[in-house]
Parts: C-alpha cells; structure tokens; sequence
C-alpha cells in the first residue's frame, strides 16, 4: 500500500463518517416529519425528502469506491 492510497483511504473514511451522521439526521428530520402528518406530497416533505435522497446517493457512491480501493490494496 502506497501513502497515497493510504491517504485517500483515510479521506474517503473521514468524509464517510461525516456523510454518515448527514444521512441520520436527514432520515431523522423525515421521520418527524411523518410523526407530525405532514402529508408526503407536501413541498415541506419533498424537500425533505430530496435532501436524504441526495446525501444518501452520495454516501453510497463514496462507500462504493471506499470498498473498491481496499478490496484493491489489499490484493496488491
């Protein structure tokens, strides 16, 4: 293993426990919404919604090159 992929591995880890408490208080922000009644079309829990949707895409994407480049270094 490389620094760099040292590095980067470090990087990914970091912005993944970051994303992570994001997505949790996203899924929490719409789970209170719900608990309220708000109704799902309403533009409140859309955007709600639309918040979680993206930071959880984007947690997914970076979890999926994080274990992509630790499957990699560890077979080199």
């Amino acid at each position: 293993m490389t620094k760099e992929d040292k590095r980067l591995l470090l990087m990914q880890a970091t912005k993944l426990a970051t994303l992570g408490v994001t997505v949790e208080r996203e899924r929490s922000n719409l789970k209170k919404l719900v608990e309220r009644g708000v109704p799902y079309d309403s533009p409140e829990m859309v955007t709600a919604l639309q918040r979680f949707q993206k930071v959880d895409t984007e947690w997914k994407l970076l979890e999926a090159k994080h274990l992509e480049l630790k499957n990699k270094v560890r077979k080199s």
